[in-house]
């Protein structure tokens, strides 16, 4: 789509929140990003694109309830903080339409810039495209103590940048892989942005929101400007640069020196991404535009207009000498070593993967122990550079396969960049929280690589060795036959004249939460003409926690002592069990997948006489998956 030159538009900055309770709500907004035109977004709290700026003060406990406004689950992801998995506010953490989810935790990260965003899986980029997101500054003593700018909007500014494509009718062009490059830049959601900086040394707090394009950051005068802060803190000194690439995700705060420059003036912050060797995200040609071109591809072009203006009264003008002092990791401080390999499909597929295959939401594929300090080596065997990032950790950077680690990667980070045929080495320690049943993520933050499968997850836990491994949930032909038999058998419940279906779940268990949901939407539509039933192996109080926590709205039955639970056959949770009105067994289920859940409605819909309308299926496993194993009563 043509655009005719347009003037400069003032840079939006995003609302401030201050306070240890923070409500966000997104929702559908709108904004006229061309004259005349009106384009759909997503906002949280009512704005046009993004969100507003959330503040927290390091060891204050915060509490954050998130409102899901859209006709679509979501989830909001706390990107770059250390919390407990079940905050996270991952793939897992699913907020459906109309729902509030509340995340509450003690916060433990060092002063930097962070954001939250979305992360249902295989929505993450349709809602990034849409403009879901926002950032994140955490304060600390340390940080407070040093000379440097911060005063919010002035000298001390936001900056999110990503692009976008159009179609004719002015909506987001968004086709998934397809559209991972955008033809206009947006600076905090404007077009062509411009700002007024003070003449004196400004902070600028960079987050690269791309679908998948890198950046190439250098300032348009080619002057030197210094690196102050990485993802997860600030650097032990500043650091002098002309040029710094930045992927997505990734975060840097950067000191600019205006204090010679005349009132007036103007130089722009730049990406330089003309003449990047093949595999930086965006180096490919223009044309064609799909599904690898874009307007914006390997050209130099402009991030951000900045005109210089007055000299405010408490101007910081000298740059510090040193920062922080942050601690290293030596070969002998680690317990344990991993590598994760990046693949491709066979066949030439170009999808990409991690080590076996895609992302399975109910496989573990590493378990750490609590308190380990690990050594992760990741491979990319592809094509393709990837931005790497892991949940819940800062780590260090310890070794890249290209040679040296440059000095702007000498601090805590959470995403990193790894270009094709390469291997990087970083070092974390897992410590604080631990669950087995509440996984993190590690995946590729090009959210159209990560819808596609490049994701994985571990858990932390006390005791590996005790973890009882999802893959291990596999429905088994014994289980299967054991499960046929149950066929025509009469229950034990008081017969009722309408089908009854019976989930059994174990309060434990991350597959019993993640399947009695679709449980929860197949009563919603059955109404009175059929009872679905969740028997737990828990005592009332609990099963009425369980249920609380959860957000489940199915009626559940308490059989602590698993007399019903036996009485079924069900050796494991998420078995389902279909009884017709007569009281006879249909069939029962030994686990949950995509067509089970599809076969048990289309049943449902033939004993009812309902029509029902067609079950989102797309978060359950493709394969027959059963739950944990029932504790001995």
């Amino acid at each position: 789509m043509k655009r005719q030159d347009r003037p400069f538009q003032k840079l939006w900055v995003p609302e401030r929140l201050s306070g240890k309770t923070f409500n966000l709500m997104l929702s559908k907004t709108k904004k006229s990003f061309w004259e005349g035109a009106t384009t759909t977004t997503y906002g949280y709290n009512g704005a046009p694109f993004w969100g507003p700026t959330l503040v927290f003060q390091q060891g204050e406990r915060v509490t954050l309830n998130v409102t899901n406004a859209l006709d679509e689950p979501t989830t909001c992801h706390w990107h770059g903080l250390h919390l407990p998995a079940a905050m996270d506010g991952g793939p897992h953490q699913l907020i459906a339409p109309g729902k509030t989810w509340q995340a509450s935790f003690e916060v433990k990260n060092h002063a930097a810039t962070y954001w939250y965003h979305p992360h249902a899986h295989e929505s993450t980029q349709k809602q990034l495209t849409y403009g879901a997101g926002g950032l994140i500054i955490i304060k600390d003593p340390l940080e407070a103590a040093l000379a440097l700018p911060r005063t919010y909007g002035v000298d001390d500014i936001p900056l999110v940048f990503t692009s976008r494509r159009f179609y004719e009718n002015n909506q987001f062009s968004f086709e998934g892989d397809r559209d991972k490059y955008g033809d206009f830049l947006f600076a905090n959601g404007v077009l062509d942005a411009e700002i007024r900086l003070p003449a004196q040394l400004v902070r600028l707090r960079i987050l690269n929101a791309e679908i998948e394009r890198g950046y190439d950051l250098g300032l348009s005068d080619n002057r030197i400007f210094h690196l102050i802060a990485t993802d997860g803190g600030l650097v032990e000194k500043p650091v002098p640069l002309k040029r710094l690439k930045l992927m997505p995700g990734e975060r840097v705060e950067l000191l600019v020196d205006l204090s010679r420059d005349a009132y007036g003036s103007s130089l722009d912050l730049m990406s330089f991404n003309a003449g990047q060797a093949f595999g930086f995200p965006g180096a490919e040609s223009q044309q064609p535009r799909r599904p690898n071109g874009g307007l914006l591809n390997a050209i130099d072009f402009r991030l951000l207009r900045i005109t210089v203006g007055l000299t405010t009264p408490v101007a910081v003008t000298q740059l510090p000498s040193t920062l922080v002092k942050n601690p290293n990791f030596t070969p002998a401080d680690v317990q344990s070593r991993r590598t994760v390999r990046i693949n491709g499909q066979p066949g030439g597929n170009p999808e990409f993967y991690f080590d076996q295959g895609a992302y399975d939401m109910h496989q573990t594929n590493h378990v750490v122990k609590l308190g380990a300090v690990e050594a992760w080596t990741v491979v990319n065997n592809r094509v393709f550079g990837h931005s790497f990032h892991i949940h819940d950790v800062q780590f260090r950077i310890v070794e890249r396969s290209n040679g040296p680690i440059p000095a702007h990667e000498n601090g805590w980070k959470d995403t990193f960049y790894i270009p094709r045929n390469e291997s990087v080495t970083f070092v974390a320690k897992f410590e604080d929280f631990a669950s087995p049943t509440d996984p993190y993520m590690y995946h590729c933050h090009m959210s159209n690589h990560e819808d596609g499968g490049l994701m994985g997850q571990f858990v932390v836990v006390k005791d590996p060795t005790a973890f009882q491994q999802t893959q291990e949930k596999a429905v088994t032909p014994e289980m299967l036959l054991a499960a046929e038999k149950q066929t025509g058998k009469r229950v034990t419940l008081e017969t009722h004249n309408k089908p009854l279906v019976l989930h059994f779940i174990e309060q434990s268990c991350p597959c019993s939460r993640d399947s009695a949901p679709f449980l929860d939407r197949l009563a919603a539509q059955l109404g009175d003409s059929c009872q679905i039933i969740g028997v737990i192996n828990a005592t009332s109080p609990q099963a009425k926690a369980w249920a609380k926590q959860t957000g489940i709205k199915l009626p559940l039955l308490a059989d602590p002592d698993r007399k019903l639970i036996t009485a079924y056959g069900a050796e494991r949770s998420v078995y389902t069990t279909l009884v017709a009105p007569d009281g006879r067994i249909v069939k029962t289920y030994p686990g949950y997948s995509q067509a089970m859940l599809l076969e048990l409605a289309q049943k449902l819909s033939q004993l009812t006489g309902k029509r029902l309308a067609p079950l989102s299926v797309s978060a359950a496993p493709k394969v027959l998956t059963s739950g944990c194993t029932f504790p001995k009563a």
